[in-house]
């Protein structure tokens, strides 16, 4: 999530606002969209992902191009884009044969309820995928039980923090939110935004909710919720999560003013400019926090303790790798997609474009940044215990796109002082239900 980015709100109306709401992945790679053709061989393969910034771009470039057993014709969009003309490409038969989409009921469920993308179980057995892919990135991936993609992300909810402007400014780190609270007041009067946040965006509010909820809740609970209806969103527990995030760090200075008119991209410069001490991203923009702040000691780390509770990155598979239903070559797209994910193919992916495939890999001997380090260890471990401290996001699972619309609105009614957190968890639960049956 500038030139649209995949974060803009896009303001339409009816079926296509619904569908608007769909792509939620990073503005680290998302800026503007190009179009290149690589590879070799008999058979001509369109494919169509989301890797439009540097250095990721440039890295998918060079891995298809080393493909020989067809041509790849890449034609690469920001999220908006994909969202837009996705689905519309895909029923016509004149889209790619392979498509980079987020995964979740309200997204890549979406082309599979109308038929436009096809299971992939078939192909998974043949190439041994189950066996190598993380268990959790296979549940992304799945619709009823059958695996509908191939994640190429282990992505994970931070707060960057400059810990060189932090110590410059004789601040602290904070280590819990009553902590926070008082380092956003006291970086507010050293002339800093405390947190580089906006939502007037679609997708942020998903991100800071993901943190708070699993926080409060723990992980274990909010997957139960998200991918098995185990459990609400209107309990006390969520409640205290919606305020402690919309309204009391609000009060206390935590963001600019006016953040439901800031744009996620905005919100990330501000961050990128030396102007905010901390901002509310994700792992996919690491490359671009490199390339733009040099000679900065950045740091990651997960929402600050709750009530002494454990700290949880939020984590998801970002998009996958999915395969047309119209595509005539099916059995060739699946092998490409196989190749993506070869050992050859992962150093690259890690080393290069920034991004964990969910796969076991070993990167000793790689030449891999302090920051990217930290990254990884988010990825794998959440700096303790995975069980414990890796969650999940709230906008994927079973999250329908009414569920996704019905928390942008309804948190930038609470930040606005429209909504109470009682009310907004309410008509979480409401639309969750709705989304459920529909």
């Amino acid at each position: 999530m500038n030139t649209p980015s995949r974060r803009d709100f896009l303001r339409l109306g009816g079926a296509a606002a619904a569908t608007a709401t769909l792509a939620s992945c990073g503005w680290g790679r998302s800026d503007t969209g190009t179009a290149t053709t690589g590879g070799s061989g008999g058979t001509t393969l369109k494919v169509w992902d989301q890797f439009t910034t540097s250095p990721q771009n440039e890295t998918v470039k060079k891995i298809y191009d080393a493909y020989r057993n067809a041509t790849i014709v890449r034609n690469a969009q920001n999220g908006d884009q994909m969202t837009t003309v996705g689905k519309t490409a895909l029923a016509s038969g004149t889209g790619p044969d392979v498509i980079y989409y987020q995964v979740g009921l309200g997204n890549a469920g979406v082309l599979a309820e109308a038929g436009l993308i096809r299971p992939l179980d078939d192909v998974a057995a043949k190439y041994g995928w189950l066996d190598r892919l993380t268990p959790f990135a296979v549940r992304e991936a799945s619709l009823d039980g059958k695996l509908y993609g191939l994640p190429n992300e282990s992505e994970n909810t931070v707060l960057f923090y400059n810990k060189t402007l932090i110590d410059k400014a004789g601040l602290t780190v904070p280590e819990t939110f009553d902590d926070l609270l008082t380092f956003a007041a006291a970086a507010t009067k050293k002339g800093y935004t405390p947190i580089a946040y906006g939502q007037a965006d679609v997708y942020p509010c998903w991100w800071a909710f993901s943190m708070m909820a699993n926080n409060v809740n723990g992980a274990q609970a909010m997957g139960e919720l998200i991918f098995d209806n185990k459990g609400s969103w209107n309990t006390p527990e969520m409640v205290e999560a919606i305020k402690l995030f919309f309204v009391d760090l609000v009060k206390a200075g935590g963001f600019i003013k006016d953040l439901n008119s800031l744009g996620g991209p905005d919100a990330q410069s501000l961050f990128l400019a030396g102007k905010a001490l901390m901002n509310l991203n994700g792992t996919w923009a690491v490359g671009t926090i490199e390339k733009d702040m040099p000679g900065q000691e950045i740091g990651i780390m997960a929402m600050p303790s709750i009530g002494g509770g454990a700290r949880v990155y939020p984590a998801g598979s970002g998009s996958a790798y999915h395969i047309s239903a119209k595509s005539p070559h099916a059995e060739e797209a699946a092998a490409f997609l196989d190749f993506l994910y070869q050992p050859a193919q992962l150093r690259p992916w890690v080393e290069e474009a920034k991004i964990f495939p969910p796969v076991p890999f070993d990167a000793s001997g790689w030449n891999l940044s302090p920051l990217l380090k930290l990254a990884m260890e988010a990825a794998q471990t959440g700096g303790g215990d995975a069980k414990t401290n890796i969650g999940y996001a709230v906008n994927h699972g079973l999250a329908s796109p009414g569920f996704l619309k019905a928390m942008t609105s309804g948190f930038q009614a609470v930040v606005a002082g429209d909504k109470t957190p009682e009310k907004q968890a309410e008509e979480l639960q409401k639309a969750w239900e709705a989304g459920l049956t529909s």
